[in-house]
């Protein structure tokens, strides 16, 4: 993509951003982003692309962004263990206070929650991608269990989507419960690793 090409996109991206804050994702929705973003409509379906396409659009970059200020939370001094869980908490915490999502999440569920759940397998991959480099080198260096990295950053994945998207009966509104929570099921998970280790 071209340097002019990245412009007009992330125009258009902004443009779609505050029309859906404002309207929600609705039938007209390409003709209002056109007119924010000054361009035709034919050049959001070029740069963009239809209404699905545009909310994944949406969510890819937000992540990006999200995995940007989460960077250093998983670069803090302190184990990877509490570093993991300090990142999970942050995650959360950030899509539980993103604007955008949980409009979209409230109003208009069927237009978001797939691209969390049955089509989620490229987010994890930027989970994967954002989180291995951190784990293998802990692993390296005697800090972190002998696991398999990906199975570790993709369960933890899970986790997050799920956190996000499915209520629960605890109570993980506060960061502080949210941490407890977190803490114990890594915890159990290492510990069962460790077990099977030893045996």
């Amino acid at each position: 993509m071209t340097g002019g090409a990245t412009v007009i996109r992330d125009r258009i991206l902004a443009a779609a951003e505050q029309c859906i804050l404002e309207a929600g994702v609705g039938a007209r929705l390409h003709a209002r982003i056109a007119q924010r973003a000054g361009v035709s409509r034919p050049t959001v379906y070029k740069h963009i692309g239809d209404q699905d396409a545009i909310v994944q659009a949406l969510l890819y970059r937000d992540i990006a962004r999200m995995h940007a200020a989460a960077k250093p939370v998983l670069h803090q001094r302190g184990s990877l263990r509490d570093n993991f869980v300090e990142t999970i908490v942050f995650v959360v915490g950030y899509a539980r206070r993103h604007a955008l999502l949980q409009k979209g999440l409230r109003e208009s569920p069927e237009s978001i929650v797939p691209w969390l759940t049955v089509y989620a397998g490229p987010i994890i991959e930027q989970g994967v991608a954002f989180v291995e480099p951190y784990v293998k080198q802990a692993i390296a260096d005697g800090d972190f269990p002998d696991v398999n990295p990906r199975v570790v950053i993709e369960w933890c994945s899970r986790l997050v989507l799920s956190l996000i998207t499915t209520p629960g009966t605890l109570n993980t509104d506060s960061p502080d419960a949210l941490r407890a929570y977190v803490g114990d099921l890594l915890d159990i998970g290492l510990t069962a690793k460790s077990r099977r280790l030893e045996s």
